[in-house]
């Protein structure tokens, strides 16, 4: 039987040499949490962060949250049509 069949098999024992070992995850520290199953979907970018999904256009900076001028003009129209008492 040839050392191909075994692989696709995984039958990683019978082929010839030593069985190659199952690789070691990194340590984490003593005090780090555990991510959660999202935390763990933005870090292989599957997932987007929470301001992606809020549709926020706005931007840190020295001054603080900057927002462009035409999502301020937008938030003006959407208060003028629809007013929240």
């Amino acid at each position: 039987m040839s050392s191909l069949k075994d692989f696709v098999r995984h039958e990683l024992n019978e082929m010839p040499g030593p069985a190659p070992q199952p690789p070691v995850p990194p340590a984490r520290a003593k005090n780090e949490k555990p991510l959660s199953e999202a935390a763990r979907a933005q870090v292989r970018q599957i997932m987007k962060g929470a301001l992606y999904y809020s549709q926020a256009e706005a931007h840190a900076s020295t001054e603080g949250w900057v927002e462009s001028d035409e999502t301020v003009a937008s938030k003006l129209r959407s208060k003028e049509e629809f007013p929240q008492g």
